[in-house]
């Protein structure tokens, strides 16, 4: 039989080893304990702001009265803009509404540099793909919104490549970040409204490498008026890219 100091090791062991195994884990936002595997407790994950109800074609949220809406639903519910003509896109997949905690949390990966935020992000993007691709042919490769060497150079990163390659690792899908280019580095379109942003990003990417794929999809956070993802459409298209889709972490309100 053990002696009292060999139980007492035998103790010490076993605990150190429980903790090694089962880990705790602080949750990115509340703080609380989660998972080892997750970054967010569970009520945070269902915190985050949801879409709810947008544009079928572009997402761009419906700013009028839901409960209204919803009740006159078709299967083509556009925003002024996609019912005047056709976007440059084919598709596009929104998965969080850019409001708090997502803009704080999207702010703070991009110029803070607190990468910890892309897992729980690109978590929730993968899992609205999977449920939108359900019944549809998956983009055969991922495009992430390139990023003038400049701007690239004092940030130390691209978000959106950060973003492509976890959903792209996730998904089993390849990853072509050095496909395109942006050709020339402007002001930053923060503060630009929507026809100012289309005057500066026009002619703004380069294809460098041929793209070997019928059909993709460009990765960024955040798609505010849409501008910059559709010149990079136009791009692509121009050199025989037939089937393009949007793939963003969040949507702003509706920009004028």
């Amino acid at each position: 039989m053990p002696s009292t100091s060999q139980l007492k090791k035998l103790s010490k062991v076993y605990i150190w080893s429980i903790f090694n195994h089962a880990k705790v884990a602080a949750c990115l936002l509340c703080l609380d304990r989660c998972h080892p595997a997750d970054s967010l407790c569970r009520q945070c994950r269902m915190n985050l702001p949801k879409l709810g109800l947008a544009c079928d074609k572009c997402r761009e949220p419906f700013t009028f009265d839901n409960k209204i809406t919803e009740q006159t639903h078709t299967e083509n519910l556009l925003c002024t803009r996609c019912q005047k003509g056709k976007r440059a896109f084919d598709d596009c997949v929104i998965a969080l509404q850019y409001a708090s905690p997502v803009a704080e949390m999207l702010q703070r990966m991009k110029y803070s540099g607190h990468l910890s935020y892309v897992k729980p992000l690109t978590e929730k993007l993968t899992s609205t793909l999977e449920a939108h691709y359900a019944d549809s042919p998956w983009p055969q490769a991922l495009i992430p919104v390139p990023m003038h060497w400049w701007k690239l150079r004092k940030r130390g990163f691209n978000q959106a490549d950060i973003l492509a390659r976890h959903v792209g690792k996730q998904l089993s899908l390849p990853v072509l970040s050095r496909s395109v280019t942006k050709s020339y580095h402007k002001q930053a379109q923060m503060s630009l409204n929507a026809k100012k942003r289309r005057q500066e990003i026009r002619g703004g990417f380069r294809i460098r490498r041929p793209i070997p794929f019928r059909h993709v999809a460009i990765v960024d956070d955040v798609m505010t008026t849409g501008a910059t993802a559709e010149e990079l459409c136009h791009t692509l298209r121009s050199h025989g890219t037939e089937q393009i889709d949007i793939w963003c972490i969040a949507r702003t309100p509706p920009y004028s």
